[in-house]
């Protein structure tokens, strides 16, 4: 009885690995994969997914260098060289800096996370890090409800990026441009982060990729 138990054990827990390696979304045409450990997620419908993340999870790398931590959850997939990624965030905020991010990763000293944060103040916030080897913290516009648009787009082959919001889905402004010195494996995808809390639960729906490098700088469409 106990082996049994053991062996049932042994085949959920790699069906669940292989299940969260191979996660398949429709609105996204490629193979999609978490990195670090994913409390809980959920795929919905065409363009709706669902990720849970444990406590004490981030990704970040303080300007000064003194400390480096890499446990928040991913879901991740290869662009094709030019890409647009919008998606509507939205979560209940529980601790400070709960976040839902869009996300940019070549790898752990190179990226970019454009979160959808609660700040020090718990305060919604949009919130963007740019990590070259070291990490900025662009604290910017407060948002007065628990859900926004965002979106990101870029060039692998020309390392430039750029971060949009909206709050409606139809109107976009821009947040920021900026480069990564390493994109040699750019992957783009989503992430919940739950550093002081015990966990953050995220929404990301009306996923849209496109192909295609923008033709409006200031809208990113």
């Amino acid at each position: 009885m106990r082996n049994g138990l053991l062996f049932f054990l042994i085949v959920f827990f790699y069906s669940t690995l292989v299940e969260a390696q191979n996660v398949k979304v429709p609105a996204i045409p490629y193979p999609m994969h978490f990195e670090n450990e994913v409390l809980n997620y959920e795929i919905k419908g065409n363009d709706h997914i669902k990720i849970v993340a444990p406590g004490n999870t981030d990704l970040y790398i303080p300007a000064d260098g003194s400390f480096e931590t890499n446990k928040s959850p991913r879901l991740l997939f290869k662009p094709d060289s030019v890409f647009i990624l919008t998606a509507r965030i939205s979560l209940d905020f529980k601790s400070q800096w709960d976040a839902g991010a869009l996300l940019i990763y070549n790898d752990s000293k190179h990226y970019a996370k454009f979160c959808f944060e609660r700040d020090f103040k718990g305060q919604p916030r949009i919130v963007s890090v740019v990590c070259n080897e070291v990490a900025d913290d662009c604290n910017s516009t407060a948002i007065y409800k628990n859900e926004i648009f965002y979106r990101i787009t870029g060039s692998t082959k020309g390392n430039t990026f750029g971060l949009y919001y909206s709050e409606d889905g139809k109107e976009w402004s821009p947040v920021r441009g900026f480069r990564l010195d390493k994109t040699d494996n750019v992957q783009i995808g989503f992430s919940a982060q739950s550093p002081m809390g015990e966990g953050c639960n995220v929404d990301f729906t009306d996923i849209d990729l496109q192909e295609k490098k923008p033709t409006d700088f200031w809208t990113g469409e």
